[in-house]
């Protein structure tokens, strides 16, 4: 299982986005996202944003499943 840093650099990189994108599309600073990168886990409120965001959930985005499907 990946873990989250790697899930996120994985998740930008696949839509083509740079960090100061990534940055931007959060609201938070491009150190932030470098930070996520190297494994600092950011709060559940930006967490939500980047599963909303990639459109996965939460458990896949943290490294709890392989599965990125939402179940709704």
């Amino acid at each position: 299982m990946l873990k989250f840093k790697e899930r996120i650099k994985k998740l930008r990189s696949d839509n083509n986005l740079t960090q100061k994108q990534l940055a931007k599309i959060l609201n938070v600073n491009e150190f932030s996202v470098q930070r996520y990168e190297y494994g600092t886990r950011p709060s559940l409120d930006t967490l939500i944003a980047l599963a909303d965001y990639f459109n996965v959930s939460l458990d896949y985005l943290v490294g709890r499943t392989d599965k990125p499907e939402i179940n709704k």
